[in-house]
Parts: structure tokens; sequence; C-alpha cells
């Protein structure tokens, strides 16, 4: 397993972790580590320091890929994409307003800066005091960047040239999340922010002098409460869930606890609202595999969820502090979450929902991404490799051999 990780100091790292190594099995290898460390410690005449101990679990190694450690490099969103002379590179949207393509070895391929985030911001909205810009969406294919602020601003801009459609939608915004399909649509929602969906690419090629731009869909707010007052709009997090971006549908988490489901070919209100939760719930994941959604609130705790009937049906047990993002395995059978608790742990999704691993990265996490092409190999896979490895190596220094006494020979 190989995961990539973007922190709020500002460093990218790769996790790999070995499947064939049991948690349980990791925990009790360094436990025998650490005690048998205390035991050196203990005979150690006075006066001399003792080797700091190795508490790091068996299976898992880190490296750092880019960056330093500085605050103001905070990573607040990232994802994969592709680059024209890279494969595979990150895009990452930083505190300090740049918005970077590193390549998987650290080489930096692109960099935009937007000036607005040097700016001192102070504005009333809402019964609130928004103080500061931050990025609350990023999504980039082969040849865009599409991103998107607290403020409301929405950049399309491509990677070749300098020119971009900006687009303002009402302040407060607290996330954008672009389509599977197609990157160039993107759901965004925040506080007495409703949900809706637009294009990019309708934005763009309609220019700045057209008649003012139309939503693939807008979402209304539910119907008054008992008392017929206006339920407030607060959404955390939205999922595309259906791979039609003309008329998609959307499951859509809140900070008063619900989980809803929005049908664009049906209406407008949602279809399904469900009060699934006792803490606001920040963070929404849905399943490419099977219809389900995992959710997690502010309290850490991550949950999974029947999208059909909208029974909660399990939680994942052992997390510390808030959750800032989950990641899912290709084949949908494992979970990664990460958070405020420093750890990236991966779980068993299904009935079970054990713990499988888990790795500290030193850093308050931001965005865990699953790598996909990154494959599992088993115990038997491996000792067959290095059985080859072995008589490759036999081979050529039988070449080597034969070829020094032909030499010799010669002479």
């Amino acid at each position: 397993m190989r995961f990539y990780t973007g922190d709020e100091s500002g460093l990218i790292k790769c996790i790999d972790i070995d499947a064939n190594v049991s948690l349980l099995e990791a925990q009790a290898q360094a436990a025998k580590r650490t005690k048998a460390a205390a035991k050196a410690k203990a005979i150690l005449k006075a006066g001399e320091q003792a080797a700091a101990a190795d508490t790091s679990l068996a299976g898992v190694d880190i490296r750092t890929i880019d960056g330093r450690v500085n605050r103001s490099n905070g990573i607040q969103q990232m994802c994969t994409t592709k680059w024209a002379t890279n494969n595979r590179a990150f895009a990452v949207a930083r505190k300090n307003g740049n918005i970077d393509v590193v390549g998987f070895e650290g080489e930096q391929l692109f960099t935009y800066t937007d000036d607005k985030f040097a700016e001192r911001l102070s504005v009333k909205h809402n019964g609130r005091t928004i103080n500061e810009r931050s990025y609350v969406g990023l999504s980039a294919s082969d040849s865009h960047f599409l991103s998107c602020t607290n403020m409301g601003e929405v950049r399309y801009q491509s990677f070749a040239t300098s020119e971009a459609c900006v687009m303002k939608l009402p302040l407060d915004a607290c996330r954008m999340r672009t389509h599977t399909e197609r990157s160039s649509v993107f759901a965004v929602g925040g506080r007495e922010h409703e949900l809706s969906v637009w294009d990019a690419e309708t934005l763009q090629e309609s220019g700045a002098g057209s008649a003012k731009p139309t939503p693939i869909f807008r979402a209304k707010n539910v119907a008054n409460d008992f008392l017929n007052l206006r339920v407030p709009v607060w959404i955390t997090d939205m999922q595309f869930t259906s791979a039609d971006a003309t008329n998609p549908t959307l499951a859509v988490s809140t900070g008063h606890k619900q989980i809803r489901l929005y049908d664009a070919r049906a209406q407008q209100r949602p279809v399904n609202d469900w009060e699934v939760s006792k803490h606001p719930i920040y963070h929404l994941q849905a399943s490419h595999v099977r219809p389900e959604l995992y959710f997690a609130d502010n309290m850490g705790n991550v949950q999974q969820m029947d999208m059909r009937t909208g029974h909660v049906f399990g939680a994942f047990k052992g997390i510390a502090g808030a959750v800032k993002s989950i990641s899912l395995s290709e084949d949908g059978a494992k979970i990664a979450v990460a958070g405020l608790d420093r750890y990236v742990r991966v779980y068993e999704t299904g009935n079970m929902r054990r713990p499988l691993h888990r790795a500290y990265v030193k850093q308050r996490v931001s965005h865990v991404v699953w790598d996909w092409e990154h494959k599992d190999f088993s115990t038997q896979e491996i000792e067959e490799q290095e059985a080859e490895d072995i008589w490759e190596t036999m081979d050529k220094a039988a070449l080597k051999k034969k070829s020094n006494k032909r030499k010799a020979v010669a002479i």
C-alpha cells in the first residue's frame, strides 16, 4: 500500500506500508524494541546518553518528497494529475496562495500565485468575520486547474497560458468538488451558500461580455421546520455519485448533522434527508464500488452508511483527533483516514472494519491520496521475485568469472 500526504507544514510525504505485516505483529515488534531499549538504558552507567528507542512500526517506510517545514506554505488542498513531461504529478494549493504542480520525485513543474492572499482581510458575513482567504477546493487535469476559495472566487486556468476564467460566487464557501468523469464540472456550497453545480468550460466559452452565467443545477433549501422557521444552510462537503455530468446526482453533508441526496432530474430539493450524526459532519467520501458513503464529524468519528436506505451500519475505532481527509483503495475494500492526530490509519471496509495498519507522520495531515497504481504483492510473489533476483545475480557472476578465465588463457 502506498499513500501520499500533504500536511499543515507544507510537506508532501510518501508512505509505503507492507500489506503482509499486520498491525498486531507490527505493534508487538515495536513493543519488543522499546523494552530492549529501556533495558539497555537502565544498565548504562550514570552520565551516559542512551540511544533513542525506535518506536516506528514494522512494515512502514516514510520519506519526504517535497517541501520544508514552513507553516505559511501549508497544504490546504491536494490532488493527483497528469503532466506532459511526467506521467503523474501532484497539484497542491497552499496557505500563502500558491498553486504548485509537483512531480512524484519532487520537481517543480508549475506555479501560480494569487496575490489576493497577501492582502489583509476582514469581512463580516452571516454573523461571522472572515479574516483570511483559504482554498476550499482544487482539481487539475492535464491542461487546466480549477480552484475555489472561501471568498467564492473560482478560477479555471490553463497550464500553458496565463488566460483564466474567473467567476465570483457568494461568500463563505466551505467546499468545492469536481465531477469524477469531467474535471470542468464542479459543485460548490457553504454557509448560507446553497449547493450549485457549474461547468467551467461553458463559462470560459461564454466570455466576460455575455449574459449572467447559469448553473447546471441549483438546489433549494429544505422546507421550513415544524415551527415554520427557515432552516439555516451550512454545506460542508459533497460528492458526485453518478457518471452523468449534465443531470448529476450528489450526496451532501451539512454542519447540522445531516446527509442529503440530490437528483437534478427529479427536483431542486433533496430527495433524501437523513440526520445521521450527533456532531457536525465535515468530510464525505463516496464509494466507487458500492452504494456507500463514509463520513467524518468534528470529533474524530468516521462512520459507514448505506446510501440507499440511510442506515449507518458501522464506525471505525481508534481515531484520536478530527479527520481531515478520507481515501479509498481501488477495490473499495480498504479505507485510509488522516487528520489532526498525525496518523494515517488503514481500515478494512465491510462488516468487520478492523484496523489493518497505521503510520505516524509527525505533522497534522490535511490530505491523503491512495496510490492506485502501486500494487501490493503477496508473500509468495515476493519470495518468487527474490529467488529470481538471486538467480539473475548468480548468472551474471558466472558469466563474469568465465570471461575472466578466457582473458587469463589468452594472456
